[in-house]
C-alpha cells in the first residue's frame, strides 16, 4: 500500500526530477517509510513513489522498481496470491531476487502481457513503462478498491497519482473545481465516483476494472479487462452445498490476505460482516501451518465506540473477543480538538463527501498508534448480500407491484426485525388495503426495477439553495444482466454505494498510514454471489442469509442471528448546532464563499443563519450546509 505519481511530457521536454518529487510527496501519508524518483526516456517521463512497507521490508522492495532493465513499475496495492504465481512462473524458468509481489507482477506482465490482470486476486494501481515498446500502461484493480486519477493533455501532459490533492503541486497546472461536478457532489457524491470523475477540472479517474495506456505514439486509450457479468459461475443447486462453497472461499481470501511482513490487525463494529472476519481469523490460532508469511502480531481487534449515543455497538464487539478471547482495543472518541481535526481530515480527503471523515479515521489512527500497519475488514458484503435495509424494502415493493402476497408477507416480516420505524402488519394493510397504495409505487418501481441493461440512468432535481438543478446521470460502464432487485445490488456494488465507500475508508485509512484488506471483495466471492439465486441472500427470515448460515458454529449467536444494523456516522446535526456552529458561521460569511458559483449565496445565508437561530437543523439540512462547507475547506 502507497502511493504512486507520474508526470510524462508528451512532447519530450525534459522533466526536472524536483518537479516529480514535489508531486509525488504529496502522497507522503500513504508511503512514510520511503520514496523514490526515477526518470526514464530522455528525462521526458518520471515514475515516483511513496512507500508503505508491507512486504520484504528491505532495501530490495524500493520502487519504483525494474526489471530485466526493460519494466519499471511504480505500484500501490497487494496481489494477495503472489506466492501461487511465483511459483507457476518459477516451473517456466522464472527466477525472482526479491521477497516482494512488485517483483512477480513484472515477471507476470512480461510472460502474460496484459492478460496477466486476470491472475491477479488483489487490489491495486499501477503505472508500467515498457522501454522497449516505449509504452505506459496503467490498471486499476476490478473493483477500484485503489484510487488512480489522471490528466491529459493531447501531445504536451500525462499525469497521474493516488490522490487528487497531488495534483495542487504539478508545475504548470493549475488546478479549479468544476462547478458543474462540484454541485453534483454537494448533493450526490456518489455520482462522480461512478463517472470515473472528480470535482477538479480536467483531473479524472481510471474506472475500476480499467486499464489505460498512453502508447509510443503518445496516444491515449482506455480497455474495461474486467466485467464481472462475463464471470458469473456455475453454483451447486443445493442450499447447503452453496453455503460450504462460500465458506471455503471466505476462508481462503482471509488467509491469502493475512500474508504480510508487518503486523496485522482487525476493524470489529459487532457487525456480521467484521465479525465474521475476525472470528475467521481467530479459527486459524490451531492452524498456522496452512497459512504463509504471516506476522507474529495478527490477533487484535481495534473497536470504535460511541458511549450514549445509540450507534454504540461496543456491547456486541465484546460478545465476540468474548467467545474467541480475543484481545481488543477499544476507541471512544476525543472531540476536544474537533474543528481542527475536521479542517485537517477533510483537506486531507480533498473531495466531498457526506459527513466529515474523522468519524472513520480514528480507528486507524489508533492502529497506527499500536504498531499495526495492515487492518483486515468487513466491506462489501451489504451491496451483495442485502445488507442494507433499503433493499428489503425495495423488495417488499417489488412484491407489490408483481401481486405475490407470500413474498410481500416475508419481506415485510423482515424488514421489521430490522427496523422498528416498519410494522409488519402496517405494510401488509397497505398491501392488500388499497389499489392507490400500488399505483403510488407503480412509477418508482419500474423506475427502479425495469429499466434495460445499460441504459443511462437519469433525473433532474432542482434545490433552492442552488443556481443550477442537478442532473442525476449516471453512464454504467459494466453491463448487468439482472432483473429486480438483484439488478440494482449490482448497480450499487460497481457504480452506486460501493465506489464512494471504497474511497472514503481508503482516504481514511491511508491519512494514518494503514492498509486495508478486505476479504468480501475477492473477486471469486464476489463472482460466486452474483451467481447464487437471490433466496440464498435474502431468505428465512434474514439479509445474508448464506453468510450467516456459513459462519454457524464460529460467530456467537447472538452476533449471527443479529437483524439490527448500525453504521458509523458522526452525530452530524448536533455537530453543525454545537462545536461546528462557530466555523460555519465564519464559512457562510468569507469571501471564499462567495466565489463558489453554484450557490444562491443570499438564499443559503439567511437559511443556515434561520436554522441556527430557531435551533431547526434537521439531518438533511446539515447535509446540505456540510457540503459547502466541505467545498471551501478544499479550496483553501
Amino acid at each position: 500500500m502507497c502511493g504512486i505519481a507520474g508526470i510524462y511530457h508528451l512532447n519530450n521536454t525534459k522533466l526536472e526530477r524536483e518537479e516529480l518529487r514535489r508531486f509525488t510527496d504529496a502522497l507522503f501519508h500513504r508511503g512514510p517509510d520511503g520514496a523514490g524518483y526515477e526518470l526514464y526516456h530522455n528525462s521526458s517521463l518520471g515514475l515516483g513513489h511513496r512507500r508503505l512497507s508491507i512486504l520484504d521490508l528491505t532495501e530490495a522492495g524500493r520502487q519504483p522498481f525494474s526489471y530485466l532493465d526493460r519494466y519499471h513499475i511504480t505500484y500501490n496495492g497487494e496481489v494477495y496470491n503472489f506466492l501461487e504465481i511465483r511459483s507457476e512462473l518459477q516451473s517456466k524458468g522464472y527466477t525472482f531476487k526479491t521477497d516482494t509481489d512488485t517483483e512477480v507482477v513484472l515477471a507476470a506482465y512480461h510472460e502474460y502481457g496484459k492478460d496477466c490482470l486476470l491472475k491477479f486476486n488483489g487490489m491495486w494501481a499501477f503505472a508500467i513503462w515498457d522501454n522497449q515498446t516505449k509504452e505506459l500502461f496503467l490498471a486499476r484493480d476490478r473493483y477500484g478498491v485503489k484510487p488512480l486519477h489522471y490528466i491529459y493533455q493531447t501531445g504536451k501532459l500525462f499525469a497521474f497519482a493516488s490522490e487528487t490533492i497531488a495534483f495542487k503541486y504539478l508545475q504548470g497546472f493549475q488546478r479549479q473545481f468544476n462547478q458543474h461536478r462540484l454541485t453534483i457532489a454537494t448533493q450526490s457524491p456518489h455520482l462522480i465516483e461512478a463517472n470515473g470523475q472528480t470535482i477538479f477540472e480536467g483531473i479524472e479517474q481510471v474506472l475500476p476494472g480499467h486499464a489505460l495506456t498512453i502508447s509510443h505514439n503518445k496516444e491515449l486509450s482506455i480497455k474495461r479487462w474486467w466485467n464481472t457479468a462475463d464471470h458469473l459461475m456455475d453454483v451447486p443447486m443445493d442450499y447447503s452445498s452453496q453455503v460450504e462453497q462460500f465458506k471455503t472461499l471466505f476462508f481462503d481470501a482471509c488467509k491469502l490476505r493475512m500474508r504480510s511482513d508487518v503486523s496485522i490487525a482487525s476493524a470489529l463494529s459487532g457487525g456480521i460482516d467484521s465479525s465474521s472476519v475476525y472470528c475467521t481469523l481467530q479459527q486459524f490460532k490451531s492452524d498456522t501451518q496452512t497459512l504463509q508469511r504471516l506476522p507474529g502480531n495478527w490477533q487484535k481487534a481495534f473497536v470504535a465506540t460511541f458511549p450514549g449515543t445509540p450507534v454504540d455497538e461496543r456491547h456486541y464487539a465484546e460478545t465476540v473477543i468474548q467467545q474467541t478471547k480475543g484481545e481488543a482495543v477499544f476507541i471512544e472518541p476525543d472531540y476536544r480538538n474537533l474543528v481542527k481535526d475536521v479542517i485537517h481530515s477533510t483537506q486531507l480527503l480533498d473531495s466531498i463527501i457526506s459527513a466529515p471523515i474523522i468519524a472513520i479515521t480514528d480507528i486507524y489512527k489508533a492502529m497506527r498508534q499500536n504498531g499495526i500497519t495492515v487492518s483486515l475488514d468487513g466491506h462489501g458484503a451489504d451491496e451483495y448480500a442485502f445488507g442494507y435495509n433499503s433493499y428489503v424494502l425495495q423488495r417488499f415493493y417489488q412484491a407489490l407491484h408483481e401481486g405475490d402476497a407470500g413474498k410481500a408477507m416475508e419481506m415485510a416480516d423482515t424488514i421489521s426485525k430490522l427496523s422498528p420505524h416498519y410494522k409488519a402488519d402496517t405494510l401488509m394493510s397497505e398491501f392488500y388495503g388499497a389499489n392507490n397504495f400500488r399505483s403510488k409505487f407503480k412509477k418508482g418501481i419500474k423506475s427502479m426495477l425495469g429499466k434495460p441493461s445499460g441504459e443511462q440512468a437519469t433525473s433532474e432535481r432542482s434545490h433552492p439553495w442552488f443556481t443550477v438543478p442537478v442532473t442525476d446521470s449516471i453512464h454504467p460502464v459494466f453491463s448487468n444482466p439482472f432483473k429486480g432487485i438483484t439488478k440494482s445490488l449490482f448497480d450499487d456494488f460497481h457504480y452506486n454505494s460501493l465506489p464512494i465507500n471504497l474511497r472514503d475508508f481508503d482516504r481514511a485509512a491511508m491519512q494514518h498510514s494503514i492498509e486495508i484488506r478486505m476479504p468480501f471483495m475477492d473477486y471469486r466471492l464476489v463472482s460466486f454471489m452474483f451467481s447464487v439465486p437471490e433466496e440464498s441472500k435474502l431468505g428465512a427470515g434474514y439479509t445474508k442469509r448464506i453468510i450467516r448460515d456459513a459462519m454457524k458454529g464460529i460467530l456467537p449467536e447472538a452476533i449471527r442471528t443479529r437483524t439490527l444494523k448500525i453504521g458509523i456516522a458522526p452525530p452530524l446535526v448536533n455537530w453543525m448546532q454545537g462545536p461546528l456552529k462557530e466555523y460555519t458561521l465564519d464559512q457562510i460569511h468569507s469571501q471564499a464563499f462567495l466565489k463558489l458559483d453554484f450557490v444562491r449565496h443570499k438564499e443559503v445565508k439567511q437559511q443556515i443563519e434561520a436554522h441556527y437561530k430557531e435551533n431547526r437543523f434537521d439531518a438533511n439540512d446539515a447535509f446540505l450546509t456540510w457540503g459547502i462547507v466541505n467545498a471551501l475547506l478544499i479550496n483553501e
